[in-house]
This record gives structure tokens, C-alpha cells and sequence, in this order.
């Protein structure tokens, strides 16, 4: 995989933590991190199922191998 998917998914995610950080006005470094594991645990769920998904359709003959990437 690409270093610029990672550096991507790196800016997501701190985007994503500063934004939730300043709307539900988190000080705190403790707090920020707090978020910041959230964020994170949520954006592999969703990664983590897009992926589950496509490894059953492809056992399941439905679709391609790496049809995803």
C-alpha cells in the first residue's frame, strides 16, 4: 500500500479528532486523546467491516479476489 493512503488516513483522523475536540469543547489533552481513541476504534470498525465484507464475497464466489483495492 501507497505511504500517501496512510498519511491520508493520519490526517483524517486527527482532522476528524481536532473538529469533535473543539465542538464538544475538550481541553484537555486527556480528553483529546480520549477522543482520539474513539476516532480511531470507530474509523478501523468501518475499515474492518468493508473489508469482512468483501473477504465473504469473494469466498462466496459473489465477487473478485481484491476487488476492493
Amino acid at each position: 500500500m501507497s505511504p500517501r493512503y496512510y498519511i491520508g488516513t493520519t490526517v483524517i483522523i486527527g482532522v476528524l479528532t481536532l473538529a469533535i475536540s473543539f465542538w464538544t469543547k475538550k481541553q484537555t489533552g486527556k480528553e483529546i486523546f480520549g477522543v482520539f481513541v474513539k476516532v480511531a476504534a470507530a474509523f478501523g470498525a468501518i475499515i474492518g467491516g468493508v473489508l469482512a465484507i468483501a473477504w465473504l464475497l469473494a469466498y462466496l464466489g459473489i465477487s473478485q479476489s481484491g476487488f476492493l483495492l
